[in-house]
């Protein structure tokens, strides 16, 4: 080993001083001279600062192949170093462990006491750092020069990285996909600076940030910074006294707003697999004029009781300004029914279909091999009959056939609630055509490709606003087809050519069904006013289905009918529109078009429980903004990336641009957000926490049977399709 120090004269030749002419050329050190070259260390050189020094080092290390560490150094009393040791990342030897014997398979040992160094000195009168001993002699392996970027010392990620990373974790992109992005955004893996470790330390030091003080902080700072950037975004929390949030509900201004334009038919829906915590959660959902999912608001909420259920419907009714829907499904659960009884006296409460009759294959599927097919049975009763002695009378037939005492339980379990599931007790009922939360069940599969069980509260509901996106954008997406292409008109008359561009494309579609089959009905005056409706069947040429009672009233031009469709579904039926094709009757009066239905549905502004017209996007300005100042600037660069003075003259001028920015808004960093909604029951946060959930602890919810059966074992066409809603 040759060791060189400052008062010894330099030798002529140190091999371990002066590069032989195969060693490579550092890096320059960054804010240095551009026209400055590193090579090896030797005696007097000097740094103005240690980072310098340190960036030296390090860079040295890098070309070399070796991994380099900060080892000591000295201060004085004013906390100024006089002098560093930087070393190999090889120096010392690991420590001896007394618990190394029970170590079955030890770990390969990286410390070989390599006496590689660099030390610096600061000097008084120049108040440079000089170096004043070296070494430069390995004695373990240098690296190749391909893979010196796996070395520690010479990979980190950057801020600039950083936001790549967590902007592609917050898309849904897995990490290993991400890191082969931005390795191909880089120019290769050597060039990107890090590994897909590091990557992966980045998300679990940003993620045990955001939990340092557990998941309710970290939700209820989410929830702030949420409600600071945009004022009609409303969240609450359940508090209990033993500080414990219990539940919790949230809405933005898009949600609000659409509620006060689609809120008439809610489906909550509780099905969806939990989280990390166990919690349920529950969606608030709807249909908007393109009869698509829209969505009003989310919870979750630490048990099913009715005390949850009856905060969550509460503070649900509060953030929409108090306005009731006129018709909620919801599944099958004792509580929600009571819950809503007291919150919601005058909503009609309907039951999912699609969950009882599954429920009801599944009891009697024993039955059904003994050729006794009581599933097809109660299907009828759920659907076919209108009458509601016809279907009193099916029920006894049912129940008849019957011997099991659990069987019979289930019957009149499920006889006790008919008026929320018999088509006969629902046909008077405003549902939209939907007779379940099946139309959810859509918007679950939706849900499974953002969200997963093992996400912690905090991910979740992160994640969660990427379904919101994406429905905000399907809808923009709709709105933009329906401005761009016109519906295919299958007679050219001028109910349909008004209709057309009134109602959106999808409803449009439906009325137009309508209409045609109104062509092949026959109709009877039975007095002025009265008419009776039939269909024939073409190819037979025979009546086939019930007749319906049409009262058409010329004088203030109302029209109903038997069928109850368009109280129903809010779309005329082709009952009433023959009626009105009799009477020559070419416009559709203006009380039989739905707003909700139609192209402008959204024109109207919304006011908010405090007074304020609801902006649905408060960032959209601001994103514009944003994306015109990167427009901006990307040519910018593009143009000076390959020139090494104009692209420091760039970045000079933008940190200039950005310190008089800070000067006016300050630092972004230290910003702090308020607590939010029911800030007056709230203690410091540091104090809160979840709520553990009690009972069951299954992550999913328990699917039906069939659900895990092969598509060729499922049941016959007796079976809801669960891929669209009933219409009916």
């Amino acid at each position: 080993m040759v060791l060189h120090r400052s008062d010894q004269p330099p030798p002529q030749s140190p091999s371990s001083c002066i590069p032989d002419p195969g060693t490579p050329i550092v890096p320059p050190v960054q804010d240095m001279e551009a026209s400055r070259v590193l090579l090896a260390p030797h005696l007097g050189m000097e740094f103005a600062t240690l980072d310098e020094a340190w960036l030296y080092w390090r860079n040295y290390g890098g070309s070399v192949g070796f991994g380099v560490r900060k080892h000591a150094g000295k201060k004085r009393k004013d906390q100024v170093y006089t002098s560093y040791k930087y070393v190999c990342q090889s120096e010392g030897l690991r420590e001896k462990d007394k618990r190394d014997h029970l170590t079955k398979i030890p770990r390969a040992e990286t410390r070989t006491n390599c006496q590689v160094f660099l030390k610096v000195k600061l000097h008084r009168d120049c108040k440079q750092y000089k170096v004043v001993s070296y070494e430069t002699n390995h004695n373990h392996q240098l690296q190749k020069p391909e893979a010196c970027h796996l070395i520690p010392s010479q990979r980190e990620v950057s801020e600039i990285a950083r936001i790549d990373i967590l902007l592609a974790e917050s898309s849904g992109i897995r990490p290993r996909e991400t890191h082969e992005l931005l390795s191909r955004q880089a120019g290769g893996v050597r060039s990107i600076g890090y590994t897909i470790d590091d990557l992966n330390n980045c998300l679990r030091d940003k993620r045990r940030e955001a939990m340092q003080y557990g998941a309710a902080v970290a939700i209820t700072k989410y929830f702030a910074k949420r409600a600071s950037e945009n004022s009609f975004f409303q969240h609450f929390e359940d508090i209990t006294e033993n500080q414990e949030i219990a539940n919790i509900l949230w809405m933005d201004g898009k949600m609000i707003a659409a509620y006060a334009r689609f809120g008439d038919v809610v489906i909550f829906d509780t099905t969806f697999g939990t989280n990390k915590e166990k919690w349920g959660f529950g969606t608030f959902v709807g249909f908007n004029h393109f009869r698509e999912i829209v969505i009003f608001g989310a919870a979750l909420m630490c048990d099913q009781s009715t005390n949850s259920f009856e905060w969550v419907f509460t503070k649900f009714l509060k953030a929409h300004g108090g306005k009731r829907p006129i018709t909620i499904f919801t599944d099958q659960e004792t509580a929600i029914g009571n819950t809503l009884e007291q919150v919601m006296p005058d909503t009609k409460h309907g039951l999912c279909v699609w969950h009882i009759y599954q429920n009801c294959q599944k009891r009697f599927m024993a039955l059904k091999k003994r050729g006794i097919d009581i599933s097809g049975e109660f299907s009828k009763c759920m659907f076919n009959y209108e009458d509601g002695d016809d279907f009193e009378e099916a029920i006894k037939e049912l129940v008849a056939k019957l011997e099991d005492e659990e069987d019979l339980r289930w019957i009149k379990f499920i006889y006790g609630c008919k008026e929320k599931w018999a088509y006969c007790f629902m046909k008077n009922v405003y549902t939209l055509g939907i007779r379940s939360t099946q139309a959810s069940e859509s918007f679950n599969s939706t849900l499974k490709r953002y969200l997963n069980c093992k996400l912690d509260v905090n991910r979740f509901v992160e994640q969660f606003e990427r379904v919101v996106d994406g429905k905000s954008e399907k809808e923009i997406k709709s709105e933009y087809d329906m401005r761009r292409k016109t519906p295919r008109m299958g007679l050219n008359v001028p109910i349909l050519c008004e209709t057309e561009k009134l109602y959106t494309p999808k409803i449009f579609e439906l009325f137009q069904r309508e209409y045609e089959l109104s062509g092949s009905a026959y109709i009877e005056a039975i007095d002025g006013n009265t008419f009776l409706v039939g269909m024939c069947d073409i190819s037979s040429k025979e009546c086939s289905g019930k007749s319906r009672q049409v009262v058409w009233n010329r004088d203030d031009q109302s029209i109903a009918c038997s069928c109850k469709k368009f109280e129903r579904v809010g779309i005329l039926c082709c009952h009433a529109l023959k009626v009105l094709d009799r009477e020559d009757i070419k416009i559709i009066p203006p009380r039989y078009i739905l707003k909700r239905w139609t192209q402008d549905a959204k024109d109207e502004s919304i006011v908010d429980r405090e007074g304020r017209v609801v902006i649905e996007d408060a960032m959209l300005d601001a994103r514009n903004r944003h994306a015109q100042m990167m427009r901006e600037l990307a040519p910018t660069c593009d143009m000076v990336c390959h020139d090494e003075g104009q692209s420091q003259f760039v970045i000079n001028a933008l940190r200039s641009i950005r310190e008089k920015v800070e000067e006016i808004y300050g630092n972004p960093s230290s910003r702090t957000y308020d607590g939010g909604e029911d800030k007056e029951n709230r203690q410091p946060e540091n104090s809160l926490r979840l709520k553990k959930k009690d009972g069951d602890k299954r992550s999913k919810r328990k699917k039906a049977w069939n659900e895990n059966l092969s598509r060729r074992k499922k049941s016959n066409g007796r079976c809801i399709s669960s891929s669209q809603p009933l219409i009916r």
